[in-house]
């Protein structure tokens, strides 16, 4: 017989890696799917931070191969009537695990609207502080190892949306969405816009044209290009934009049109 490939579950969290938390919450997993193949995506999200969590989670849906299950426990409501839920893209071959506070919102916005149920199941025994491990692991864990959705869950059609989207025109201005490590600021402004635009400003800085790569200026230079998650990137050449304009998530970058 041919082998059969274990199940991928992806999992972002807000844990750090300090603690009990992330070690134990692949435990309770792997009680309900013995053979699946547990893939950390990070553990680094800022703590209760749900627009960074929903990005990261919306870029680990773009790069695993079908029917891969993605975790993500981003909880600040942790314990209270907020809902657990399962999202599901079907053409995508993807399915998320998570609290409805709004990490599907980014995956929501750039791969479609899901297939949405309310998380019922629960254990005969639940921390009420510790979802991730009693309830929403273990039920990622269920759906890989052949579960059906509506054994363990309701249909609903309202999921909670958070209030940021790709930018649709480049006569309006963007904002910053993610700032990552080195310092290189995510804006929501897409690839497809980018032929559109003369130039970039951030924080009262013209930093020109959507460049293709770092290297198109001098060290320590400030420059627009297309980070590899497609969108409109503020960086400095070896670097931190972030550092060098005191950027935030949430700051506007405005946008000069190109003359047709």
């Amino acid at each position: 017989m041919p082998k059969v490939a274990p199940t991928i579950l992806t999992l972002t969290t807000d844990f750090g890696t300090d603690d009990f938390y992330v070690g134990t919450m692949k435990g309770s997993m792997l009680r309900h799917c013995p053979g699946s193949s547990l893939i950390d995506i990070t553990h680094a999200v800022p703590r209760h931070d749900v627009l960074f969590g929903a990005i990261m989670l919306e870029r680990a849906i773009a790069a695993f191969p079908p029917g891969t299950i993605h975790l993500a426990v981003v909880d600040p409501g942790v314990g209270t009537s907020r809902r657990m839920v399962i999202a599901r893209w079907p053409g995508l071959g993807q399915t998320a695990v998570c609290p409805d506070n709004g990490l599907l919102t980014w995956a929501w916005r750039r791969h479609g609207p899901a297939e949405v149920w309310e998380l019922s199941w629960r254990p005969a025994r639940a921390s009420s502080v510790f979802h991730g491990r009693d309830i929403m692991g273990p039920a990622a864990a269920m759906l890989a190892a052949g579960t059906p959705i509506e054994q363990i869950a309701e249909r609903v059609d309202d999921p909670i949306l958070l209030d940021v989207a790709p930018l649709s025109d480049v006569g309006q201005s963007g904002e910053i969405i993610h700032i990552d490590r080195f310092g290189n600021a995510t804006t929501n402004v897409t690839q497809e816009l980018s032929a559109s635009i003369a130039s970039v400003s951030v924080a009262g800085k013209d930093v020109g044209p959507v460049r293709r790569t770092y290297g198109d200026v001098a060290t320590g230079e400030p420059l627009a290009l297309i980070g590899s998650s497609g969108l409109v990137e503020i960086a400095v050449r070896e670097g931190s934009a972030a550092e060098v304009f005191s950027l935030q998530v949430g700051d506007v970058v405005e946008l000069l049109a190109r003359r047709l």
